[in-house]
C-alpha cells in the first residue's frame, strides 16, 4: 500500500468563519461613527457629509437591512457616485489584501 503524499492533496474549501463578537461590534461602531460624521458634515462646511454617509452605509449594509435598502436607493439615484464607491471599495480591498500578506509574511519570518 502506497503512502499518501500530503503535498498532492487538494484542501477542502471550508465555509468562512463568522466574525467574532468583538469584530462585529467594532464594525457596527465604525459604521455608526461614519454616519454621525456624515450628519455633522451636512451642517459643517469642512466635512464631506455625503462621503461619510456613504461609507457608513457601506459598512453597515451587512448588518442592517435598512442600510442595504439605502445603498440600493443610492445606486438608482446616483449611479455615477456609486460606481466610484464600488471602485474605491475594490481598491481598498486590494490594499488590505496586500497588507495582510505582508503582515503574515513578517509574522511567519519572526516565528521561524
Amino acid at each position: 500500500m502506497a503512502r499518501r503524499r500530503e503535498y498532492l492533496t487538494i484542501p477542502r474549501m471550508l465555509p468562512p468563519k463568522p466574525p467574532s463578537r468583538w469584530a462585529r461590534r467594532g464594525k457596527v461602531l465604525a459604521g455608526w461613527g461614519f454616519l454621525v460624521l456624515g450628519v455633522a458634515g451636512i451642517f459643517l462646511p469642512f466635512l464631506q457629509g455625503f462621503l461619510f454617509l456613504a461609507v457608513g452605509l457601506y459598512i453597515l449594509r451587512d448588518e442592517y437591512a435598512w442600510a442595504q435598502r439605502m445603498i440600493d436607493w443610492m445606486r438608482r439615484k446616483f449611479p455615477r457616485y456609486t460606481k466610484q464607491m464600488d471602485e474605491g471599495k475594490d481598491r481598498a480591498q486590494e490594499w488590505l489584501t496586500r497588507w495582510r500578506r505582508r503582515f503574515r509574511r513578517t509574522v511567519y519570518q519572526v516565528r521561524r
